[in-house]
């Protein structure tokens, strides 16, 4: 397998809440989604074919054939920041792989980090079907209760999930993730399934519904247009039925053959009054930054 490793290690910072549940991972934000496809389509469960396909279905890891280097940086209006790097190789593998790191830090001081290997192949023998998995290894904040003021003790974890992506006919794909097939860390398991439809270079509609646990979190549309080969425009909407609360984002992708500049701006988590923006880049060695 030729395929080769090189961990990027960016350090960033994040504001996160001090009310959490112990034994969770302080920084929440160490689990969201990064990536401007990825935010804009609620992790994307059906077509996600760039680094954050990692973080959500890591079956999309294989979807588009390249091997890139990413890094992304993600600030409030705080100028809280999170950061992270990946180097992705779907082209000259055997099987297609994705190699991250996360670090975020916490408005106690605490630093969160999280390692992530994911890894996809498609299966002919099952219709033309791709089958990812993606293993975490983290290294978290605990919180001691409520009211805690002093510094959280660290905790370490594993986690381990799997996705699925199978294309149906005339451009429409189906997906399915979930986190809970092993976790040490915590973390409250969530699930999805999601359909998208691509039109070739001009368009991609795409439609999750995701859970946490056993209870349906929240459903997300999402729409990329493709104006120009060099420039995309993408905006989504999701609602909470928990919380009966409202969440949009919008985002652009200035890109060549061989990379991308990437933007976004959403809704924060929890907190529909401040904004998440991203901005990243994608350089790819072999393959098309523009393909779909």
């Amino acid at each position: 397998m030729h395929f080769f490793v090189r961990v990027l290690i960016p350090v960033g910072l994040f504001g996160a809440s001090s009310y959490a549940w112990a034994e969770t991972p302080l920084n929440a934000d160490l689990w969201t989604p990064l990536g401007v496809t990825s935010a804009l389509q609620g992790g994307g469960r059906a077509h996600v074919s760039d680094f954050s396909a990692a973080d959500n279905n890591p079956a999309g890891i294989d979807l588009q054939k390249t091997f890139s280097y990413n890094g992304e940086l993600g600030w409030t209006a705080q100028k809280a920041r999170q950061a992270e790097g990946a180097i992705c190789d779907s082209m000259l593998s055997e099987v297609s792989a994705c190699v991250k790191y996360r670090q975020t830090s916490a408005i106690t001081g605490a630093k969160d980090w999280r390692a992530t290997l994911g890894l996809a192949d498609s299966f002919e023998q099952l219709g033309g079907a791709v089958l990812g998995a993606a293993v975490d290894y983290v290294k978290f904040a605990k919180v001691r209760g409520f009211d805690a003021i002093s510094a959280p003790s660290p905790g370490v974890g594993q986690r381990v999930r799997v996705g699925a992506v199978y294309p149906l006919a005339g451009g429409l794909f189906f997906g399915a993730s979930s986190d809970g097939l092993y976790d040490s860390t915590g973390t409250q398991a969530q699930h999805g399934i999601g359909l998208s439809l691509q039109g070739g270079k001009h368009f991609l509609f795409s439609g999750d519904l995701n859970f946490v646990s056993d209870t349906p979190r929240d459903v997300v549309f999402g729409a990329t247009v493709f104006p120009r080969d060099f420039l995309d425009l993408a905006i989504s909407y999701s609602y909470d039925p928990r919380q009966s609360k409202h969440k949009t984002a919008g985002g652009i992708v200035v890109k060549s053959q061989q990379a991308r500049l990437l933007y976004s701006v959403a809704q924060a988590e929890g907190k529909t009054y401040k904004w998440v923006q991203r901005i990243g880049i994608g350089i790819f060695t072999t393959g098309d930054a523009g393909a779909r």
